[in-house]
């Protein structure tokens, strides 16, 4: 047992970390066994009147991002192991909180968010994949705790938290923990996309990064963020362009998140 001290009545409160810990290794044990299909929102940034970025020779991200979204949906909906959903599946404008409406209200297992860079810089070049920062998703948690907005959650931790409605410090440690097995699933998940990305493009970073992205801060859902490449690169914007292209990038995530549910034992 620890002592955590309340500031709003300045008592300590027991909190059995432990208790916690194993019900959660439980609930992760309980979903691996019940998940048969592996269900991935696929995110197609920008769209609309959003281009998003412009390339040198006026390729724009949106329509960049939306190709490799299509082919990426098409190759997983041909796996039985996966179901792919798109936010978007045209050239449609479509908000940050309509986007992020898709985690809250559904059982969704990962959002892979697809972006091409941008820089003033235009040498510069390559893909990454980005993850939310632990800073970031700690603010998230907070404010769920402070506003209680509707988010669905596994029917274990919905349980719990209607249980325990006033029980800060239970939900905060049960937040916290989902949220160190989200940072694990992604950032393996990462590793092997990058791994395949590698093979058919060049890559900006050769290792996961963390930023403060809106689209990935859902409290409920792993998430990850691809950059495809450099589309103020004049190379990369004309390899964006091509369908072949296009077709090695969806190709390569597909392959990347097939490796990873093929041998993991975490989900």
């Amino acid at each position: 047992m620890y002592l955590v001290k309340n500031k709003k009545n300045k008592n300590f409160k027991k909190i059995n970390y432990y208790a916690i810990n194993k019900f959660y290794k439980n609930y992760k044990k309980n979903n691996l066994n019940a998940l048969k299909t592996v269900t991935i929102v696929i995110d197609a940034g920008h769209g609309g009147y959003d281009p998003g970025a412009i390339g040198i020779q006026g390729l724009q991200e949106k329509k960049v991002n939306i190709e490799i979204a299509l082919r990426l949906k098409n190759l997983l909906n041909h796996d039985s192991m996966f179901y792919a959903i798109l936010t978007r599946n045209n050239d449609s404008y479509l908000s940050l909180t309509k986007r992020k409406q898709f985690l809250k209200n559904n059982h969704v297992n990962l959002l892979i968010s697809i972006h091409a860079d941008s820089s003033k810089k235009q040498y510069v070049s390559g893909a990454s994949v980005w993850m939310l920062s632990k800073t970031r998703m700690n603010r998230e948690i907070d404010n769920y705790l402070k506003k209680t907005p509707a988010i669905l959650f596994s029917k274990k931790i919905e349980n719990i938290f209607n249980e325990n409605k006033y029980d800060f410090f239970l939900k905060k440690t049960i937040l916290d923990l989902q949220f160190n097995n989200f940072q694990k699933i992604e950032l393996d998940i990462s590793k092997k996309i990058l791994e395949q990305l590698k093979k058919n493009t060049k890559l900006n970073k050769t290792y996961p990064n963390y930023a403060s992205l809106s689209i990935l801060s859902s409290i409920n859902t792993p998430s990850i963020l691809i950059e495809t490449g450099f589309i103020t690169n004049f190379l990369e914007e004309k390899k964006l362009r091509t369908a072949d292209h296009q077709n090695k990038i969806a190709n390569s995530i597909y392959l990347g998140l097939k490796n990873y549910f093929n041998h993991s034992s975490n989900f």
